[in-house]
């Protein structure tokens, strides 16, 4: 199969990878109605690819919500404005700022929005972090 893959990949035809597409789209739901944690894995894997690597404003609301034990702490938008056009995207500040008030609200009060920033920008700007930090951690 994956070598039936690599050659209409090569050949390029946009028909036949339209056609590709569909099958695996199909192969792919039928996965969700049987195992959903497998499914979601995949569709996070494509849309990795797909978008580089980088989560978006779903995926991100998405990995926040499961965080134990608080969940979303600061919104999307309170994160936004306490940022203010930082030098990070916001989808990453927002998760991993929600990640460490969630790891560290007993040791840090939670209204101390500075120091998570800080400490935010401490964990996406570490020297020796592997690319794509944020969805290789958190996918």
């Amino acid at each position: 199969m994956k070598e039936y893959i690599k050659e209409i990949v090569r050949n390029g035809k946009q028909e036949d990878m339209d056609c590709l597409s569909d099958i695996l789209v199909d192969l792919l739901y039928e996965i969700k109605e049987t195992n959903h944690n497998e499914f979601k894995r995949y569709k996070n894997k494509i849309k990795g690819m797909a978008y580089n690597y980088e989560i978006d404003q779903e995926l991100a609301k998405e990995i926040v919500e499961d965080m134990k034990p608080l969940g979303e702490y600061w919104s999307m938008e309170t994160v936004e404005n306490a940022i203010n056009n930082d030098t990070h995207r916001l989808c990453d500040m927002y998760v991993v700022m929600n990640s460490l008030v969630n790891d560290y609200q007993n040791v840090i009060n939670p209204e101390e929005v500075t120091t998570y920033i800080n400490m935010a920008h401490a964990w996406l700007d570490d020297i020796d972090a592997k690319p794509h930090k944020v969805w290789s951690y958190f996918i």
